[in-house]
């Protein structure tokens, strides 16, 4: 007996299908959101409905970047002011930065 044929199928509702993006987002493996309780099913089928709702598993990095507490208050602070959460500030300073190389030349200058 296959295990496909252990499990019922279910619709794929609005929640299951956020859990599917969040779980994916936090870089588990197909097998891993398979047994999630929420999402049962088999690893074949996570991929295809990944695929189906434009989701993509990708390798998470093994350190993530940590700040100096102070740095994450200023973020944060920033964050707030505009409506965004921290990782989504620094992503907009990162592509910001990298779209005009000026700026990117006085950010990283050390008077070299």
């Amino acid at each position: 007996m296959h295990t496909e044929e252990l499990i019922p199928k279910t619709r794929w509702t609005a929640e299951r299908i956020a859990r599917l993006g969040f779980l994916i987002g936090l870089g588990w493996e197909a097998k891993r959101v398979a047994e999630d309780p929420l999402i049962v099913s088999t690893p074949n089928n996570v991929h295809r409905q990944a695929q189906r709702f434009g989701l993509a598993f990708r390798a998470v990095p093994v350190s993530p970047l940590r700040l100096p507490p102070e740095a994450v208050e200023l973020y944060d602070a920033a964050a707030a002011k505009r409506g965004l959460t921290r990782e989504a500030l620094i992503r907009l300073l990162l592509v910001v930065a990298a779209e005009d190389q000026t700026l990117l030349d006085n950010i990283l200058d050390d008077g070299a």
